[in-house]
């Protein structure tokens, strides 16, 4: 597929809803909820304003699920800057309104940099909402733009692909 292709459907994607639970958009509350973290061991490094989860590792903030082997979570003395996940895979859910189907992600790695507000899956990233699905070696969501920005590797053979079902081009139609 050329850039601008795969350009045309990744917009296409954030246009029908694909991402929009990763953005403001997701339920309003979340934001308001407290963050729940259940792991087999925590350690805190008071020195570098790290806590570090491991063992089968759950998050949770509203309707927002993080599972994954290993989070870790930097904070400043007010919130936390960054969250990143690591699993075989790790996973992402979020419902993004009432009326919508939850977003599922999953990765080797998600990163939430709260400071820049986006998302950043690696290592085998994949994306879902109602069928439709984006995968690539990194996926970035630029929550503020609403922007979806998917990347392959071009010399190993790795590239995105975009999967649109049926039934999402019917209802365009």
């Amino acid at each position: 597929m050329t850039r601008k292709l795969v350009g045309m459907l990744l917009g296409w994607l954030v246009i029908t809803g694909l991402t929009g639970p990763l953005s403001a958009h997701a339920l309003e509350d979340d934001r308001n909820q407290p963050i729940r973290i259940s792991a087999d061991s925590a350690t805190r490094d008071e020195r570098t304003g790290e806590t570090r989860y491991e063992g089968n590792v759950t998050l949770s903030q509203g309707s927002l699920q993080i599972s994954a082997d290993q989070v870790t979570v930097q904070h400043t003395t007010e919130e936390a800057n960054a969250i990143v996940a690591t699993g075989s895979p790790a996973t992402l859910t979020q419902i993004p309104t009432p009326e919508q189907a939850p977003v599922n992600a999953e990765a080797g790695r998600i990163e939430y940099r709260r400071d820049q507000d986006k998302i950043t899956l690696t290592e085998n990233a994949r994306i879902e909402q109602n069928g439709a699905t984006v995968t690539g070696v990194r996926i970035d969501y630029l929550v503020t733009e609403q922007q979806v920005q998917a990347s392959g590797e071009e010399g190993e053979g790795q590239r995105v692909e975009v999967v649109i079902p049926p039934s999402a081009l019917s209802a365009e139609s």
